[in-house]
């Protein structure tokens, strides 16, 4: 019976003994598969319960590509093996150990297998964005190497250079500080994490200012001119208070008429919710849905470009923006959002329900829109007046 050989990762491959356990699973026997000097490899790296991992084979190949790119060390796994001093499976803590584990090739074989089944896909989409940009310097730095002082200096401070707000400055940092801790918990690094004793700048950069029902009318008008589609996620956004991605994700699947709601899943905190469709979602949905299929999407083929390019454009012919510097006080589609909670909350909408609405995993983030609420604290305490008397 021939050898099922099953893809793994690229150039990383595996075979199941047949009757020996790893835990619960199948033992795995690791290969590694490269091409140098026109000539294939194939070579065999060691079982699973010998401690060979997935992740162990791809810091090898990561390896043996930068001594052939280089000419320097070991070109092939059979020569890394050999190297004097070194045998057997020793050769892999010798060549890829923890003392040279570098940023950029744990966060790829280690961190972010895991993120992508664990954390919301735009989360895992920032997060190597970050690493991309603004954690770029220390890429190819051991990860245990990486200090303090690095962040400040080569994070921080030219972050701050370029006009990045905190937050934004905030996102790169928790990035860093999730992938150092994640590796600490494999006990590849020790002791404390660098970031956290990095001084960040401090500012509040929420966004302050939603739309008026006048604004909102002024511009579903112009969108209905210009983009049915683009209207229609408007609307929706404006109405329900999903996020721009929550939109374009969103499939006919996920849409309940008979009970009225809308599922929302993989949200970018990690918790599913559902939206309510009241008469202007309804009556958007019916016309949409003629002849869709389940599993296709209610806004198809759009890309979060193409509708800002589109959103944007009405916002400045209706002035909106206009005269406006400030970034906190600027619409963006995100406004949306921001107004469906805000009249919410002006209507005397407890703070816990537009919380649970919004999807927020923890109502801290839902108390910036404390101050619209109507004085009820005011009358309260006037209720107490004359009281004792």
């Amino acid at each position: 019976m021939a050898t099922c050989w099953i893809r793994a990762a690229r150039g990383v491959r595996y075979r199941e003994h047949p009757t020996r356990k790893q835990g619960k699973r199948p033992d795995r026997y690791w290969t590694i598969f490269y091409r140098f000097q026109d000539k294939n490899f194939f070579e065999g790296v060691g079982w699973w319960s010998d401690g060979v991992t997935q992740g162990e084979c791809e810091r090898i190949l990561t390896r043996l590509k930068e001594n052939q790119r280089w000419g320097q060390g070991p070109q092939t796994f059979k020569e890394m093996r050999g190297t004097p001093g070194v045998s057997g499976e020793s050769a892999i803590e010798s060549e890829t150990g923890n003392e040279e584990l570098t940023l950029a090739e744990f966060f790829e074989s280690e961190y972010l297998p895991k993120a992508k089944i664990n954390k919301a896909p735009f989360t895992v989409y920032k997060q190597g964005l970050d690493l991309r940009t603004w954690l770029a310097p220390f890429a190819n730095r051991p990860l245990k190497s990486i200090t303090t002082a690095d962040l400040e200096n080569l994070v921080v401070t030219p972050m701050m250079a370029a006009g990045k707000l905190p937050g934004t400055i905030k996102s790169a940092l928790d990035t860093f500080c999730v992938v150092w801790y994640t590796a600490k918990r494999l006990s590849l690094v020790s002791g404390d994490n660098p970031a956290t004793n990095v001084k960040r700048p401090r500012r509040d950069s929420k966004r302050v200012r939603f739309l008026t029902r006048a604004e909102a009318n002024s511009l579903l008008a112009i969108l209905k001119e210009r983009s049915m589609d683009v209207h229609d996620m408007a609307l929706l956004s404006l109405f329900s208070g999903l996020r721009l991605g929550e939109c374009v994700a969103l499939t006919w699947a996920e849409v309940d008429f008979e009970n009225g709601l809308i599922f929302i899943k993989d949200t970018k905190t990690g918790r599913n919710r559902h939206a309510y469709i009241i008469a202007e979602i309804q009556e958007m949905l019916n016309r949409r849905q003629a002849g869709q299929k389940k599993t296709a999407q209610v806004f198809p083929n759009f890309y979060k470009s193409q509708i800002w390019a589109v959103y944007s454009k009405a916002l400045e012919d209706l002035g909106l923006n206009a005269g406006i510097t400030d970034r906190r006080q600027k619409l963006v589609f995100h406004s949306l959002r921001h107004t469906f909670a805000s009249w919410l909350v002006q209507m005397g909408k407890p703070l816990y329900t537009v919380s649970q609405l919004l999807g927020h995993s923890d109502i801290k983030m839902t108390m910036r829109y404390a101050h619209l609420a109507p004085d009820t604290q005011r009358a309260a305490a006037k209720d107490l007046e004359n009281f004792l008397s």
